[in-house]
Formats: structure tokens, C-alpha cells, sequence
């Protein structure tokens, strides 16, 4: 039998966006229901347990370019506490000429791979003196205006195909799961690309904006894990009134409405905050989807590892042949990490590269990817256990989220998540918050804290 409830607004999608907006319509007053398919909200923020520890299976720390996480935590008053990163900063691996794999710290002063002193001597060591004073250039380019090409085709033409290769190029991939070929800096950091049209190159723009500070410091996390704050805004979304619903799958939406299957849910506004394909099989749109993500959690008992060798981890150019394209030596990059791991162990994330996820989940395949990616000697026997994990719903690339968004107007639905604000907890959390703030409907009165499963 159909059942039919009215409520202000139903979000269908329980990751960090949904948990945002229901957060901030239920203390608004507003009655709003959460529905999530899977049997626990938070999305990519996921846990497991590896080397005893309750560890990130998914996002492990998110971008400072806004103050959206931060705003987030102070104003929902989440006991989380946000830390920065160990000294150590990231390495890149990287082929030279001679065919010997080579690895070094990331530059100092960068922001999405583009360096803001071409001709510093760590941007040397990776690019070469040649491949360096070519990027130098850039700067005296024109102003980069009009159409805006791909980040890979912006980054080649103005500091050349070395820039993209060894440094663009690896860090799309390993941070945003994304070619840089398939991407535009508008998307990823418009704040950046604003700024080097105003500044007249990208040179002065990164300049103006990378902090003069360590690789990898433009990043944050949160003590315990980034579990932590899906988790704790649960709790507060729960408190303030909102009614979550876990093991929820919804098989069909409209502007006002929500098709369960055994019950059908009205509301004055339905929100989408699913990942991209959830939001594309609902909206009925016909797309080519990304490919999963794959990453493997991995306990590693090598001393070897005691001296971080590639201090929080490491990058991989195409080049370098390995089933996992970056790996983060977490205990290296998270002092709460290393606070809590036995004398002897180390916890190492290995991201794999597109359809080799396989590869890397057992001992043996972990091990030949360290080894590969760090220089340090780990054999089969040294990797403890291995904890695979695949997000097949990760990655909104743009011709997904036009699609997408395009079918949303069309029906007066509302999106939210990387399908609507782009990769990243800066984007997603400030576009969540300002959606919600859109959402006008008159409140009605609260029913209290529910959870229903």
C-alpha cells in the first residue's frame, strides 16, 4: 500500500552535501527527512579498521582554498578537532632520461601542480634546467583569456609538456581521480583561474596564492580520521531534527516527490546529493560514467619505513609502471596516526590506477607497488594485511555534470555533491550550505530526533 507524508524538503543521498543541507534545515526549523541507500550515511567518508585503528576508506583530507570545513566544524559545533599535516610534504615519482626512476619532494610553493617559482631549485630537481626555464616563461605570456582549453592543454602551452607531465598530470590523477586532459582549472580551483586572468599569467597567480610553505600543507584533516566529520554531523543533523533514513534506496524522483517503491514521500523541494551515477540513473540521463576508484589500506612491518623515506607519500607520472598511481605513508602524514600504531608498523594507502585495482589486493601486489613507488624493499611477508576498498559512484567529470544538471533544471530538482559543486570538500560543503540557505520553505514543527533503518 502507498503512503503519502508531506515534509519541506527530502535529500535522497547521505554523504557529506546531504548531511550538510539536512543539518541546516533542520535547525532551521524545517522538516526534513535524509534518505541514504547504503546502511550507514557519510558517503566517501567512510571507516574500517586496519593495524587496529579505525581509518579513512575514503577521503582523507580535504583542500584549504576555502574555509568551508573549517566554517562547518565552528559553526555546527563538531567535537572534531582539524590538524594539519607532519612536516615531510608529498614526493613525485618520475622517469629520467637514462630510464632510472627518480623521486623528490613536491615544490615548495605550487598550487594544482603549476609552481610559482619555476626556477627554484626543487622545481629544477623535477623538471630539469631546461624543462624549468621553459616554464619560466610563462609568466611572459599574454593574459590566458577566452574559451578555456583543458587543464592539460592551459598547462602545456604556457609552462610546457614537462609541468603537465611530472607534476599536473600525476596530482589530477591521484587527487582528483581525474586526467588532467579531461578537466579545467576553472573546475578545480577557480579561485585560481580567476586570479591569473586578473595577475595576467598563471605564474603570478600561483605566486600570489601558494602559501610559502611546505608541499602538501594546502591540505587539512581531522584528528582521528575525516570519518569523524560525517559522523559527528550526523549526530548534530539527528539532534537538531532531522530524520536520516539508512538502507533507503529510492527508485524514482520528481520536483515534489520520492518513489520508494512500497511508499511514495512528498515534500515541497526534493534534493539530489548522490554521487554521479545514483544521479544520473534517477534522472534518467544517458551517459558515459568514470570509471570506480580503487584504493587498498595496507599494514606494512618494514623498517624501511621508519625514516619516511617519501615522507607523507608519493605521486606517480605516467610513465612510472605501477598497478597504483600515489601512495600516503599515513603514520608519515598524520602525527595521531603514528601516536597510535605499535613500534614496528606503518599504515600505506596505495590509490590505484584505472582497472588495476586488482592488482593491488593481495600482499604480494601491494608490496611490488611500494617497492616500485618508494625505493624501500618490501617483500609479500612484510605487508600484514590488506584492506581493498572500491567506490564505483566517486568521480563527476564534466560531461556527467552537465548532463546531470541539465536534466535537474529541466525538472526543477535541486543537486548537491561533486555532481553540482565539483571534487572536494571546499567545494562541496559552501555549495551544500548555500543551497540550503535557498530552501524556503515555511517551517513546520519538529517530531524530534528519529533514526530510522
Amino acid at each position: 500500500m502507498t503512503h503519502e507524508a508531506t515534509h519541506d524538503v527530502i535529500i535522497v543521498g547521505g554523504g557529506i552535501a546531504g548531511l550538510t543541507i539536512a543539518w541546516e534545515l533542520a535547525r532551521a526549523g524545517r522538516d526534513v527527512v535524509l534518505l541514504e541507500a547504503s546502511d550507514d550515511a557519510g558517503g566517501m567518508l567512510r571507516r574500517g579498521v586496519a593495524a587496529g585503528l579505525e581509518v579513512d576508506l575514503g577521503a582523507e583530507s580535504f583542500a584549504t582554498r576555502t574555509t568551508g570545513v573549517a566554517d562547518l566544524v565552528a559553526d555546527a559545533r563538531l567535537p572534531v578537532q582539524l590538524v594539519e599535516p607532519a612536516p615531510g610534504g608529498a614526493h613525485v615519482a618520475f622517469r629520467r632520461r637514462s630510464g632510472r626512476v627518480d623521486r623528490a619532494p613536491l615544490p615548495r610553493r605550487a598550487l594544482v601542480g603549476m609552481p610559482a617559482e619555476p626556477l627554484a631549485a626543487d622545481v629544477v630537481r623535477i623538471l630539469g634546467r631546461r624543462g624549468a626555464r621553459r616554464a619560466a616563461q610563462e609568466r611572459l605570456l599574454p593574459t590566458p583569456v577566452g574559451a578555456e582549453p583543458s587543464l592539460a592543454e592551459l598547462t602545456t602551452s604556457r609552462f610546457g609538456a614537462r609541468v603537465t607531465a611530472r607534476l599536473v598530470e600525476p596530482l589530477c590523477r591521484s587527487v582528483y581521480s581525474q586526467s588532467a586532459e579531461s578537466v579545467r582549472l576553472s573546475s578545480l580551483h577557480p579561485v585560481l583561474w580567476e586570479k591569473a586572468q586578473a595577475a595576467g599569467s598563471l605564474t603570478a597567480a600561483v605566486d600570489a596564492l601558494a602559501p610559502a610553505v611546505r608541499a602538501g600543507s594546502a591540505v587539512r584533516g581531522v584528528e582521528g580520521g575525516l570519518w569523524r566529520l560525517a559522523a559527528e554531523l550526523e549526530a548534530v543533523a539527528l539532534r537538531a531534527g532531522a530524520v536520516i533514513r539508512t538502507g533507503t534506496p529510492v527508485r524514482a524522483v520528481t520536483a515534489t516527490s520520492v518513489d520508494l517503491g512500497h511508499e511514495t514521500l512528498s515534500a515541497a523541494s526534493v534534493v539530489i546529493a548522490t554521487g554521479p551515477t545514483a544521479a544520473a540513473e534517477l534522472l534518467g540521463v544517458d551517459v558515459a560514467l568514470a570509471p570506480p576508484v580503487g584504493l587498498v589500506v595496507a599494514e606494512v612491518a618494514s623498517d624501511g619505513f621508519d625514516a619516511f623515506p617519501v615522507g607523507s607519500g608519493v605521486i606517480a607520472a605516467p610513465e612510472i609502471d605501477c598497478a597504483a598511481k600515489a601512495l600516503t605513508h599515513v603514520d608519515a602524514k598524520w602525527q595521531w596516526a603514528a601516536a597510535a600504531l605499535p613500534a614496528g608498523s606503518h599504515l600505506v594507502r596505495l590509490s590505484a590506477r584505472e582497472g588495476r585495482h586488482d592488482e593491488l589486493t593481495d600482499a604480494a601486489g601491494a608490496a611490488a607497488a611500494i617497492r616500485t613507488l618508494t625505493g624501500v624493499r618490501v617483500s609479500p611477508g612484510d605487508v600484514r594485511r590488506v584492506v581493498p576498498v572500491s567506490w564505483p559512484d566517486a568521480v563527476a567529470t564534466p560531461p556527467v555534470r552537465q548532463a546531470v544538471a541539465a536534466a535537474a533544471a529541466e525538472r526543477g530538482i535541486r543537486l548537491a555533491g561533486a555532481v553540482a559543486a565539483g571534487t572536494g570538500l571546499a567545494s562541496v560543503i559552501p555549495h551544500a550550505r548555500a543551497l540550503a540557505c535557498g530552501l524556503t520553505t515555511p517551517p513546520t514543527p519538529s517530531e524530534g530526533v528519529r533514526h530510522v533503518h
